[in-house]
């Protein structure tokens, strides 16, 4: 889901949501909805998010793939975590 991609993001380029909402002129309120998975921006949003977080859209669109494909297998990544402990 992409709001939570761009929730770890922000976070982890320790920036609060009004951070995010100055450096990429989307409000808190519409920040908040995106990441909580209540509203799904649009591809210009998109790009405003991936402006303010100083990353290729590309790139962001490349996380939200793989953090699906992560969630979509959740239950064989536990098996293999276990094989390889």
């Amino acid at each position: 889901m992409i709001g939570e991609v761009i929730r770890v993001t922000r976070i982890a380029n320790d920036m609060t949501i009004q951070d995010l909402s100055r450096s990429s002129q989307v409000s808190k309120s519409y920040i908040t909805e995106v990441e909580k998975g209540k509203k799904n921006p649009s591809k210009h949003v998109l790009d405003q998010f991936s402006k303010g977080l100083d990353l290729a859209t590309d790139d962001l669109l490349a996380l939200d793939e793989y953090h699906n494909f992560l969630m979509a297998n959740k239950e064989k990544l536990q098996v293999y975590r276990l094989l390889l402990s």
